[in-house]
């Protein structure tokens, strides 16, 4: 099996396998195999060149006999399937022919010698280590039977053919010297090359993966961003946003100076529709925080789901309120009939949760079709919106609507091209607006009640489960079987995932070598090894007779010379490749020029008394020494080349990984920036938290919340469409620098406890006491101070900031402020478009303090004017005035010219 030649990891891995098989040892199989034919070729001419063919026939059985062998094996490696079923096979039969040959080589073509083919088996031994793929113990095994066998064999035929016992002692030891080197020099490149390719193998897997979850990350930002804006804008918005999080003054206020970005587009024949929920106001005070949450997520979660088929956009939830429009982002024709159709359905599912649950609920729509103009305005908590005469004229018409009817304009029903019938809707009586503009109305009839047989017109059963159990509860288990999504679901599951560049390959070239001490030290424990090998053969006095028995030690020292520059892995591949041609060029030099006739001196003195006059091809010093230099330089820099070719691959690979992880991090980010654009940072916390459970929609109850609306009325005046304005775009555009500067207030650190809840036209909403977790050490009047005092001072700051655009653009607009404090509820509905929102009685109020205030004044409840007051606020009584839904209310103003500095503007960090 693979795992037994498989050094790393140590569990089996067999993705590990694979890429060690076809990445590593596959091609080195291939040189290795090419080198050797290479060299049976190159012997076979040197051998029919010499011209001593007839006495020499082993040779010429054996390496024919070893080439065809090798070649067969080569064309067997090249088809992969084969080569991966059979390589512990192949990998044998190659050590097992070189060292077949090795002693064929000794045994044939001349007499025995002491040295006779160390070099042959010192290069068995080392591409046993680094390049046929075998393990490491496997290696070793492998590699130690070859120099111990050729240790024995030789010295057992030595020891029957010479007198002189101790020189070919020493020449044994000499032998066995080479290839303990041999060994520790390929099991030390074995080592690091498979430390290498571990390190290579694992940076590939994380650049596999990093896409994956770089493409995970920008699926979920789109997710994300689309949840919050049409396409359209959404691009154009995301390209901001990563320019924020790339630029040097990401999180910074943007320079008041200069106009901010606008993000609004005209667009014309569209219709829009609003619709509110009767009685729900009624419902939601007897229900829970969490019955609360979940109801309004079910019914506008089916509201989503009627809108899309219809083909309508969702464009904001305002508490029980919902308003969509047909005909965004693309222009549809029948987008009148959409609008009329989805109000249809909405108060048939309405119906239908009445009819079931026995709750005294309806719904009440309006439709208008016309021109608006929609976008995003301001810096933070974006959410989608429109604006024109047409969307107020359509709000109107739900206001003036009949529950349970979908109550639309004389301009939708010409859009309709009698598509439904209808009667007279006589909104002029039920709302002034329209009374004042003379809007001729018509109530829909629905086409599905006039087929309804009479048995279903009957009163339905009081409750699901008994009479006795509340309104709130009944809703809950009725609308469980609407199975709304949650908002955010899609965050809980997440994903599990040469150089050509001339600044890369500087930024490579100028790497620091990890392991050079490591090279040192193996190379100077070879050239040890060369001056112990060196020491054993030279002789031991000076009266020696045969001293050319040094001469074939000195080749294998060059060629250990060679192997020591191998050992530095990670230097320049072109640089070993010099150093090592020059010292093969060297080499040769004195092997065939200069010192060629002392070694065919020598070849005579061997030869001097036996049959044959000189050695064959294999046993010739001059011709073996050139070839065996020749292999082990070949042998060495495909070695280099391919080791080197690691160390860029695992370079570019980090490099890779490096800017990807940065992407992710960027996209991270941007991810994290929109979902704390939707939620406050606290909430998104909860949502990318990893033990939220799918299940769960985020609800949480607040005893103490300080709520405030301010609105510019004058806007609504100001508010213009002609050809001058470019039909109200140059209006919103003064809107939105004055949203955009109230936002960039929230980011000063007196006021980080303000939590901006929405705009609803020129409406501000905002709310102190949603993050707060004081210790133990505060108090409940504390609390109430701190909330309170600091929506207070945040209103100073919204009429300094508005006095400042005043002189700006010449304009006059007032402020009118609204602040109440209590208990409320706050959660994430919504899951096409999560939106976070708070609701409870604490908020209608601050409403109402808001839409029956006075310009330039800030208008509060009893119970917050007595907060304000022990905070050293001056307020004086307004006096009794009537609350839509809670009757007579005693009222508050806040002096303001105790703090007149700060309305100008003079805002402290």
């Amino acid at each position: 099996s693979l795992s037994a030649f498989t050094p790393l990891p140590p569990s089996p891995d067999w993705l590990y396998e694979s890429y060690y098989c076809l990445s590593q040892q596959h091609p080195l199989i291939v040189f290795l195999l090419l080198i050797v034919m290479g060299a049976c070729l190159a012997l076979l001419a040197v051998f029919f060149a010499s011209g001593l063919v007839k006495d020499h026939v082993a040779f010429l059985i054996t390496v024919p006999t070893a080439l065809a062998i090798f070649l067969t094996i080569f064309v067997l490696v090249c088809i992969e399937s084969v080569f991966k079923k059979l390589l512990r096979v192949f990998s044998l039969v190659i050590w097992g022919c070189l060292v077949a040959m090795g002693y064929l080589f000794m045994f044939f073509g001349g007499i025995i010698c002491p040295w006779d083919q160390v070099s042959f088996f010192l290069f068995i031994i080392f591409v046993v280590y680094t390049m046929l793929p075998f393990s490491m113990r496997d290696a070793i095994i492998a590699s130690v039977l070859t120099s111990t066998s050729h240790t024995v064999v030789l010295s057992a035929c030595m020891a029957s053919s010479t007198t002189e016992v101790e020189p070919l002692l020493w020449q044994i030891l000499a032998n066995v010297i080479i290839f303990i080197c041999g060994n520790m020099a390929g099991a030390y490149h074995k080592h690091l090359m498979e430390l290498a390719l571990k390190q290579t193998y694992q940076d590939t897997c994380n650049c596999i993966k990093s896409p994956i979850k770089l493409e995970f990350e920008k699926h979920q930002q789109e997710r994300l961003l689309l949840s919050l804006l049409p396409a359209h804008i959404a691009r154009v918005m995301k390209a901001e946003i990563i320019h924020r999080l790339q630029g040097p003054n990401f999180g910074q206020a943007e320079n008041t100076n200069n106009f901010h970005n606008l993000y609004v587009q005209r667009h014309t024949n569209v219709s829009i529709l609003y619709a509110d929920i009767v009685g729900f106001t009624r419902l939601a005070s007897d229900c829970s925080p969490g019955e609360l949450v979940y109801m309004l997520n079910e019914l506008f979660g089916k509201f989503d789901q009627i809108a899309k088929e219809n083909e309508c956009m969702r464009i904001k939830i305002l508490g029980d309120c919902y308003y969509c429009v047909s005909g965004l982002p693309e222009s549809l024709p029948n987008h009148a009939k959409n609008c009329v159709k989805m109000g249809l359905d909405m108060c048939e599912a309405i119906k239908k949760v009445r009819d079931a649950t026995g709750v005294d609920i309806n719904m009440r729509v309006g439709v208008h079709s016309g021109n608006v103009l929609c976008g995003v305005i301001g810096l933070q908590k974006w959410q989608y919106d429109v604006w024109s005469h047409d969307v107020t004229l359509a709000n109107h018409m739900e206001a003036g609507g009949v529950p349970g009817r979908v109550h639309i304009s004389s301009v939708t029903l010409e859009h309709l091209n009698g598509a439904y019938k209808v009667e007279d809707g006589d909104g002029q009586s039920r709302d002034p607006y329209l009374k004042e503009h003379g809007v001729v109305t018509y109530l829909v009839v629905n086409p599905k009640a006039e087929k309804r047989s009479p048995q279903l017109h009957c009163r339905p059963r009081p409750a699901l489960d008994g009479p006795k159990m509340r309104a709130s509860v009944r809703m809950t288990r009725y609308l469980e079987s609407w199975g709304a999504a949650k908002p955010f679901a899609h965050l809980q599951h997440r994903d599990s995932m040469t150089t050509e560049n001339g600044k890369i390959k500087t930024t490579y070239r100028a790497m620091t070598l990890p392991a050079f001490k490591y090279y040192v030290t193996c190379a100077c424990v070879i050239f040890f090894c060369i001056f112990i090998v060196q020491i054993l053969v030279l002789p031991k006095d000076l009266y020696t007779n045969n001293p050319h028995s040094l001469h074939q030690y000195f080749i294998y020292s060059c060629i250990l010379g060679l192997v020591s520059c191998s050992v530095f892995l990670r230097v320049n591949y072109e640089l070993k490749m010099v150093i090592m041609l020059a010292a093969v060029v060297g080499y040769h030099v004195i092997i065939l020029h200069t010192h060629a006739s002392m070694l065919e001196d020598y070849n005579t003195f061997l030869y001097q008394d036996q049959l044959l006059e000189r050695p064959g091809v294999l046993k010739d010093l001059k011709t073996m020494g050139s070839v065996s230099l020749f292999i082990f330089f070949v042998t060495l820099l495909v070695l280099a080349r391919q080791n080197e070719y690691y160390c860029r691959l695992d370079f570019l690979w980090k490099n890779k990984f490096k800017k990807e992880c940065e992407e992710i991090e960027t996209m991270e980010n941007l991810n994290r920036v929109l979902l704390e654009n939707v939620l406050p940072a606290h909430v998104a916390e909860h949502f990318l938290a990893r033990n939220w459970k799918n299940e769960d929609l985020y609800h949480q109850s607040y005893d103490l919340v300080c709520v405030m609306f301010a609105s510019i009325p004058d806007f609504k005046e100001f508010y213009t469409e002609s050809d001058v304005n470019k039909e109200g775009l140059e209006c919103l555009r003064l809107l939105n620098e004055i949203i955009a500067d109230f936002d960039e207030l929230l980011s000063k650190p007196k006021f980080s406890g303000v939590e901006k809840i929405k705009t609803i036209g020129s409406t501000y909403m905002a709310a102190t006491g949603l993050n707060a977790t004081p210790g133990p050490e505060y108090s409940q009047h504390d609390r109430q101070y701190m909330h309170i005092g600091t929506m207070v001072e945040f209103a100073f700051a919204l009429m300094g900031k508005l006095d400042v655009i005043n002189k700006h653009s010449f304009n006059d607009f007032k402020l009118r402020v609204g602040i109440n404090h209590g208990p409320v509820i706050a959660g994430v509905i919504g899951a096409q478009k999560p939106q976070y929102d708070i609701w409870g009685n604490t908020v209608n109020v601050a409403s109402r303090m808001d839409s029956t205030g006075v310009l330039g004044k800030i208008q509060v409840t009893e119970e917050t004017s007595r907060v304000l007051q022990t905070l050293g606020y001056t307020c004086t009584c307004r006096g009794i005035i009537n609350v839509k839904g809670k009757g007579e209310l005693k009222t508050f103003f806040i002096h303001t010219e105790m703090t007149r500095s700060l309305s100008q503007g003079n805002v402290m960090p």
